[in-house]
């Protein structure tokens, strides 16, 4: 369950061209109009996992990126006798969070640029009346300044990483903006109440030590809340560890 929502599987794809036992689903994308286009997605998860899990005729890992995360705990919360076990990638818990303290490092690093203080201003409206609104203004502003896909990586191994993924992004199919803008928006009109997921078999949880979205002590609380089995890891990687790491670094974190 890769990231987004509304990024394809593009980039793990590129990365991991042999790992032919990995099932990269292609997301579908927000029906125009659509009611509750979380929803829809999460529904079409589902049908998704048991269909590659009736085919597999064995319980399947189930390994998420970022938003994906979200998926996972539904997948596991409503089959979790298809679930072998969970690997959560720089799960972000609250994605409006998460994007404003990625907005709020990117006017760090680019505080002398020109369009800096159109993000200040962005950010200064939020604080003053959060929202869905004012969050997508703040998204505008951002999109103004230079290289911002570059943060999501860490120092140490991802410059690689943050080319290809600049590439990539850009190819038909990697990016669906009214997709990402329809469904987060659902999402955020939903109760995410931290509950205990049934699923009751291993979790690992990876944590960028570098991710510029994630408050590793929050979200290690929330997370422990959905899955208080889990085991929790810092590595050496930006919000992405799955585009800095191998795939089996992964899946065996240490």
């Amino acid at each position: 369950m890769h990231g987004g929502p509304g990024l394809g599987p593009v980039f793990e794809r590129a990365r991991y061209p042999d790992a032919g036992h990995v099932h990269w689903w292609q997301q579908p994308l927000a029906k125009p109009c659509a009611a509750r286009p979380y929803l829809d997605l999460l529904e079409a998860s589902l049908v998704e996992f048991r269909r590659v899990a009736a085919e597999a005729g064995q319980p399947l890992t189930v390994m998420a990126s970022s938003f994906g995360a979200h998926l996972a705990v539904h997948l596991a919360r409503q089959a979790p006798e298809l679930v072998k076990d969970i690997v959560l990638l720089g799960p972000t818990y609250n994605p409006e969070d998460a994007g404003l303290r990625f907005a709020r490092r990117a006017f760090r690093v680019h505080t002398d640029h020109p369009h800096a203080a159109k993000l200040a201003v962005a950010l200064a409206m939020y604080e003053d009346d959060p929202g869905r609104p004012r969050f997508w203004d703040v998204f505008g502003a951002l999109s103004l300044l230079p290289d911002v896909t570059e943060l999501y990586f860490g120092p140490n191994g991802g410059a690689e990483a943050a080319r290809s993924f600049a590439e990539l992004i850009r190819q038909p199919g990697a990016f669906d903006g009214p997709t990402s803008v329809a469904t987060s928006d659902d999402f955020s009109a939903q109760d995410h109440t931290p509950q205990a997921s049934p699923f009751t078999g291993p979790v690992s949880v990876l944590f960028g030590s570098y991710d510029p979205m994630i408050d590793a002590d929050k979200d290690r609380d929330l997370w422990a809340q959905v899955f208080p089995q889990a085991a929790f890891f810092k590595v050496d990687t930006g919000h992405f560890p799955l585009l800095e790491l191998t795939l089996e670094e992964c899946l065996a974190p240490v």
